[in-house]
């Protein structure tokens, strides 16, 4: 049995060891947003070295911070558009979020690599066999497609028998190119071809002959765009490719098949290129063997870990449950007549080792029994789209599960289609089921590394919340203005019936921030947390942790970061980032009523405004922020309330009118504003008139308590 040792969790490497770098800088003007970081050339930095790289994006100016979220790392700010990193040779390789903090804000994440190779950034002239660019063994290279059509050389001396891994990355470093490549043997001859079945396509083979050999690289559709960046490595040596399965329980040992180059402690095997043994671990216990196994924690939105070998190159990812699970026994439950039992609850970790693979289930359910189904395989990162089929014992199908659509409305964290297929089944009668899974891309795909997961559960009330950047920051990083109100948008992903409200709060705050809990009510699912920043504190980049309970107590889950793309795609990312920036030129706070709130009744709010350096030349317009149901929980609005108060009071009175239709409860309000503010020369400068200019703001949240009307037979509103 191997050593298993548990590494420090992601979340505890980002918080320990990230790297930041900060400049003292003269304020900006808040009319500028924050910067918009959409790319970042070379793609990759070796470890062990120190590598400038260039940064593409909108508003990259006055850049104070630079965060790569990886141990013992330093980052110089070289200027605006350029960093140098420096990695130390210790620090693990793998994929990493960089962002930016300026005067105005945070950017969002964007990948870079830390490679074990030694990489190069490509001559693009290397455009024929004969001008191909020399790569060292093992190693990389960094390089864009510059022009519709083009093709990229490269050239590598290498010995017969000499097993070599080709891999070419693209979109999951934040690229847009589909890229493909062919290796030629010295002789010339075309020897192999990435398969376009992957979308960053690998090869493995065992080299032929002594020489030259030559890698042609190109867009499988011959596009080019501003991102068509692509990193492209040549690996020697032992290397982990893959185990099975990959789900293990949480709590106990596990017996997993892995596959790989040259594993340690297997005998070559001159007719079989990929190798495979039998490995035992378990991530609960650390138990003294002959080889180690260590393990860092995945992205949050699935328990899991690492899975890496001493010695040897690559990683595995393995997901991690506390339901029973059911191993997919291949290729006894091909049929329906031999399907393989399973048992409700259940998580089956299945496996297509062969195109055109089918795996059967059966099971028994009550009449009536609800069951929740969920199948993983695209959100693995495979190339697979999963169909779910029930039958009963006579063959009839009773339910086809296939591809989530789009969700109607505005995009929200769980909205996007996906080809992994989810729902819910009622049992029309006791007795025996069956349940079968396939690929549709499958006809012509197989293999250990095609895997998926479906998780079968009684079908009980549940949620999960995601965290995102607020609506002014919504495409970019979620920015702190000292002495100001920053908002944290929510979303309660509701599942199976859960109708209850949900309790979030701020876990572990960094010193100098505070923010009140929120009780999203049962009929609300978006909502806010406000952080209020002390205006002492100085430009960096901070990590925030929330946390959701159910109002019982008897559900807690933490709330998953999120990140929102240009293009308004939600993302996930390992931590909920905050960049301090400017110090807010205007704060607008406001105070919870004094009086009792009733159906129909008038609501009146008091608000504080405050001004640092600088001086608001116009009337300060309002916007209202609620969600107010009736008792059929459809929308009702505020009445007559309060469009703009005075810029020249501190304190204004606000007021609305609730709707006589109100369903009395809980609701969560705030405000935003827009104004325009002259901010004061600084002593070095010139006295001149300055220029009003525009700033926008977010009040913090109050909880509104309203009671049933105490006049029922007054006149109803228009």
């Amino acid at each position: 049995m191997l050593q298993t040792n548990l590494r420090q969790s992601v979340s505890r490497i980002l918080l320990s060891g990230t790297a930041l770098f900060w400049l003292a800088c003269v304020p900006l003007t808040v009319s500028a947003a924050p910067p918009n970081l959409v790319g970042v050339f070379p793609l990759s930095c070796p470890a062990g070295a120190s590598t400038n790289i260039k940064l593409k994006g909108k508003q990259l100016t006055d850049i104070r911070l630079a965060q790569l979220t990886a141990p013992g790392v330093s980052i110089k700010v070289i200027n605006d558009q350029s960093l140098q990193i420096t990695v130390p040779a210790e620090t693990p390789p793998g994929d990493y979020d960089l962002r930016v903090l300026t005067s105005q804000g945070l950017s969002q994440p964007h990948v870079v690599q830390i490679t074990a190779w030694p990489t190069i950034t490509a001559d693009e002239q290397a455009d024929t066999p004969d001008s191909a660019e020399t790569l060292k063994i093992p190693g990389g290279v960094d390089a864009r497609f510059d022009h519709t059509g083009d093709i990229d050389w490269y050239a590598f001396p290498d010995t017969a028998g000499q097993t070599i891994t080709i891999r070419c990355r693209s979109r999951s470093l934040g690229g847009s190119a589909e890229p493909l490549f062919t290796l030629s043997a010295p002789s010339g001859e075309e020897i192999a071809f990435a398969s376009a079945a992957e979308l960053e396509p690998a090869l493995h083979l065992k080299l032929p002959e002594t020489g030259t050999y030559r890698i042609k690289v190109f867009e499988r559709a011959y596009r080019s765009d501003a991102n068509s960046a692509y990193h492209l490595s040549v690996n020697t040596g032992p290397r982990l490719l893959a185990a099975f399965p990959a789900l293990i329980p949480a709590s106990k040992p596990s017996q997993l098949r892995i596959q790989g180059l040259d594993l340690p402690g297997v005998a070559e095997d001159s007719t079989q290129l990929l190798q495979q043994k039998t490995i035992s671990v378990d991530p609960a216990t650390d138990t003294d063997a002959t080889q180690s196994v260590s393990f860092a924690a995945t992205s949050p939105l699935s328990q899991g870990l690492w899975l890496q070998l001493p010695h040897t190159a690559g990683s595995v990812r393995l997901m991690t449950t506390d339901t029973p699970i059911v191993v997919d026994q291949d290729p006894e439950n091909h049929s329906q007549t031999t399907a393989q039992e399973i048992k409700i609850p259940c998580d089956i970790a299945g496996q297509f080792p062969q195109p055109r693979d089918l795996d059967w289930y059966r099971f028994t359910a009550e009449k009536g029994q609800q069951l929740s189904l969920a199948a993983f395989g695209e959100r693995l990162g495979q190339r697979m789209d999963l169909e779910l089929s029930l039958f009963d014992d006579k063959g009839k199908l009773l339910l086809n599960l296939s591809d989530q659509k789009q969700a109607k409305g505005d995009a929200t964290p769980v909205s996007a289609a996906s080809l992994d297929p989810e729902g819910t089944w009622k049992a029309p009668q006791s007795g025996t089921f069956y349940l079968l899974v396939r690929d549709l891309y499958g006809v012509s795909l197989g293999g250990f590394e095609r895997q998926y997961r479906v998780r079968i559960t009684n079908r009980v009330p549940d949620f999960r919340v995601f965290a995102y950047p607020g609506e002014l920051e919504r495409k970019h990083g979620t920015t702190l203005h000292p002495g100001g109100h920053t908002h944290v948008a929510l979303y309660v992903d509701r599942q199976h019936g859960f109708d209850k409200p949900v309790h979030i709060h701020a876990v572990d705050l960094p010193e100098g921030l505070t923010a009140d809990d929120v009780i999203i009510p049962k009929h609300q699912s978006a909502a806010v947390l406000s952080i209020q920043t002390d205006r002492s504190l100085k430009p960096d980049i901070l990590n925030l942790k929330l946390q959701a309970t159910s109002e019982d107590q008897q559900l807690i889950r933490k709330v998953q970061p999120m990140t929102v793309t240009d293009a308004g795609n939600f993302t996930q990312v390992n931590t909920l980032a905050a960049g301090i920036a400017e110090p807010a030129p205007v704060v607008l706070t406001i105070s919870p009523p004094q009086q009792p709130l009733t159906v129909g009744g008038k609501l009146e709010l008091v608000a504080k405004l405050e001004t640092g350096d600088s001086s608001i030349s116009s009337p300060i317009e309002l916007k209202w922020h609620t969600v107010m149901v009736d008792a059929k929980q459809k929308s009702v609005p505020l009445f007559k309330p309060t469009k703009s108060i005075p810029p020249t009071q501190t304190k204004s009175e606000l007021t609305a009118i609730l709707s006589d239709k109100l369903q009395p409860g809980e609701y969560l309000l705030w405000l935003s504003a827009t104004t325009k503010v002259e901010f004061s020369p600084a002593a070095d400068q010139k006295q001149k008139k300055a220029k009003p200019v525009p700033v926008s703001i977010v009040t913090n949240v109050i909880t509104l308590k309203v009671e049933p009307e105490q006049n029922p037979k007054k006149p109803k509103q228009k």
